[in-house]
């Protein structure tokens, strides 16, 4: 890509990484002054003026007020230099004074970023040669196909087959010898698998390529050797794809990750979830407004009686053995429900209504 031009998708990559460490609101603002990742998504594409000011002047831009610069909160914004030209420029939401400490961590992790995108592979080892190929991959970046077959078939991988993408996040709070057992333990399954197509995400992701051989076995290597860290790592994986749509299985495995997270799952397969896929693509602020809307005017007994009531495939019989009540007080407790709510649980339509909601709200 040119050196003044940065992705779409790496700049919310570098704004996700970025918050992992500062826990802040993070944008990234192009050499145009606009927001093109953003941690609060109704920023996006709008004008930032104090970052524009840190791209032409290459100085930090300290905001000190929320309406001193045009689309601009209180907090600090970083022109971001590669080989002394500034390529955009990363702003930090919140007090100043206490936001000021993260500055120069933040620089660092969002030149790497930049830098690693824009990696010659023809001028690089074959760490570096493998990064271009599996982010062009992931981020849907690729320039020039000819260039990522060529490197394929320096490592004599066809590119005729399909490619499953693999993501292993480690959760945060270790100390630096934990982490290094960790990530030692996630590369011997990458290398017992024989995948050489991995890379490390700062500050806590491997992804790797498995083609459909590696994909089978995946399963069993991952188990045998990183369930012991059940608590401390989770894990989510895509569907095969043709090479050029390796960045969908990325998008799958991200989601089944989420889910993994959420469910203190090990690994999880984007193919073993249903609803799960719906669910976990839906905005969370979209989720809450739908919850509140169905569930809001029942009570946690009546919530939890529709859970039982539904887990039993709205058997009437089987509910009210598990609840212990007779069949005519669970009818009368239902019929109240639908006078609540305004939707009839014994209906199929509206009981998929309640089902969505309560599985939202249970999740």
């Amino acid at each position: 890509m040119a050196i003044n031009k940065i992705n779409l998708n790496l700049a919310q990559e570098i704004v996700k990484a970025v918050k992992e460490v500062v826990d802040k609101d993070i944008n990234f603002i192009d050499i145009n002054g606009i927001i093109i990742g953003s941690t609060d998504k109704n920023r996006l594409n709008t004008f930032h003026q104090a970052g524009y000011k840190a791209i032409k002047t290459l100085n930090n831009i300290t905001v000190g007020d929320n309406d001193e610069y045009e689309g601009s909160k209180k907090g600090i914004n970083y022109p971001i230099k590669i080989n002394k030209t500034a390529v955009g420029a990363i702003g930090i939401t919140g007090e100043p004074s206490e936001i000021s400490k993260f500055g120069f961590l933040v620089t660092k992790i969002t030149e790497i970023f930049i830098k690693e995108q824009q990696l010659n592979y023809k001028h690089e080892a074959d760490k570096q040669r493998i990064n271009y190929v599996v982010k062009s991959l992931i981020y849907d970046d690729v320039e020039d196909k000819l260039e990522i077959e060529d490197i394929l078939k320096e490592f004599n991988i066809s590119i005729n087959q399909k490619f499953a993408v693999v993501i292993m996040k480690i959760n945060r709070n270790h100390s630096v010898s934990d982490l290094e057992i960790i990530e030692n333990d996630i590369k011997k399954v990458f290398d017992t698998m024989g995948n050489i197509f991995k890379i490390y995400i700062y500050p806590n992701e491997f992804i790797a390529l498995v083609n459909e051989e590696r994909y089978k076995k995946l399963k069993t290597v991952y188990s045998d050797t990183l369930k012991k860290y059940k608590d401390n790592l989770s894990g989510g994986v895509g569907q095969l794809k043709g090479l050029y749509e390796t960045h969908k299985s990325y998008q799958e495995a991200r989601i089944a990750l989420k889910y993994s997270t959420k469910n203190n799952k090990i690994l999880t397969y984007i193919d073993s979830l249903n609803l799960e896929i719906i669910l976990e693509s839906i905005d969370t602020q979209m989720k809450n407004q739908y919850i509140e809307k169905i569930l809001k005017s029942l009570d946690e007994s009546e919530i939890s009686l529709l859970e039982n009531y539904y887990k039993n495939d709205m058997s009437l019989k089987q509910t009210a053995q598990d609840l212990y009540i007779h069949k005519n007080t669970l009818q009368y407790k239902l019929e109240k429900i639908n006078q609540k709510c305004k939707l009839n649980p014994r209906s199929f339509n509206d009981s998929v209504i309640l089902y969505l909601a309560i599985t939202m709200k249970r999740a």
